[in-house]
């Protein structure tokens, strides 16, 4: 598995050969309900305009960018898409600096592998890029940190945007919890996911997003993949949800220092190996938003640190580990 650090600071040559190099393994599941089901063009940005209209010229520029293929224009609307559903475990570190830290849990097949630092809109941001203009987790210049789990129901809008999207349009416009909070209110999500919110005042919050349901925050600091209660048996069983929350914050409350704290998100059950299933862990990452400082890590293997305002470009590549 391959991670690539890319610095650009606007979509060009770089993104597009992320894209084209990723494309061909998202197209089959963009079309698994049928091309009539994905919107056109016109339909995306038609939403996207009215929703985030700041994102808007991005969006224009990206579809230049795949001038040939009109299904990938669709596509990187992230409006309108197929259900996914995906692991995680995320938690406010037991540390005197603001500190999240987290585990993102899905199939290797379906992981873009590429952490990107941009310059989109007003805000540096640094993030974990999902679907090429959204992102799985992150950091922008303002010392605003999000990330994302699924949230434990399979509930699912037609209309709405896919959650990574969400997550970078909140990094782009807004620089505190407060407005990221308002932000994400007012955008209509298309699943069910949990949104993970840190500043670098060390304020936190978790936001509960759902397309048939008012999203609710919470000042929680452990969130993995339910929200106010456990809705969906067989699937928190399958994703042992509950008992990964108990864990973290027994954790929170009794772990003496932040290396242990961390070390724990690479043992079972918080590193997960059921990669076809798509719950296994494909990496950990803290995110330090006081000191803008973005660290990957895996079991037995180094980690690999990136500062927001010193970012370095460079390739990893990992085996995946199992048990």
């Amino acid at each position: 598995m391959k991670f690539f650090a890319v610095s650009e600071a606007l979509p060009a040559e770089k993104w597009r050969n992320r894209f084209t190099e990723t494309w061909p393994r998202y197209r089959d599941w963009y079309l698994s309900e049928g091309v009539g089901s994905r919107p056109t063009v016109e339909e995306a940005r038609i939403a996207i305009a009215a929703h985030m209209p700041e994102l808007l010229p991005l969006y224009d520029r990206v579809c230049r960018l795949v001038s040939s293929d009109e299904i990938a224009q669709r596509a990187l609307s992230l409006f309108r898409t197929p259900p996914i559903i995906s692991g995680c475990s995320v938690a406010i570190a037991p540390s005197s600096e603001p500190i999240l830290v987290r585990n993102y849990d899905f199939t290797p097949e379906f992981f873009e592998g590429t952490i990107l630092h941009s310059q989109w809109l007003d805000h540096d941001v640094l993030a974990t890029s999902e679907a090429w203009i959204g992102c799985l987790d992150g950091l922008n210049s303002k010392g605003l940190a999000v990330a994302l789990t699924f949230g434990g129901r399979l509930a699912h809008g037609r209309e709405g945007f896919q959650t990574p999207l969400l997550l970078r349009y909140a990094l782009e416009t807004c620089s505190t919890i407060t407005e990221a909070i308002k932000t994400l209110e007012r955008l209509p999500a298309q699943t069910v996911s949990n949104v993970v919110l840190l500043d670098r005042s060390g304020d936190y919050a978790v936001a509960f997003l759902s397309p048939d349901r008012p999203m609710v925050v919470r000042k929680r600091a452990v969130t993995t993949n339910h929200q106010l209660a456990l809705e969906w048996p067989e699937g928190n069983s399958w994703s042992e949800t509950a008992e990964r929350a108990d864990l973290l914050d027994r954790l929170r409350a009794t772990t003496p220092d932040l290396a242990t704290f961390v070390s724990a998100f690479h043992q079972l059950p918080l590193y997960r190996t059921a990669y076809s299933e798509g719950l296994g862990t494909l990496y950990t990452v803290m995110i330090r938003p006081a000191s803008g400082v973005v660290e990957y890590s895996w079991p037995q293997e180094n980690p690999w640190k990136h500062r927001i305002g010193n970012f370095l470009e460079g390739v990893r590549e990992l085996p995946i580990k199992s048990f």
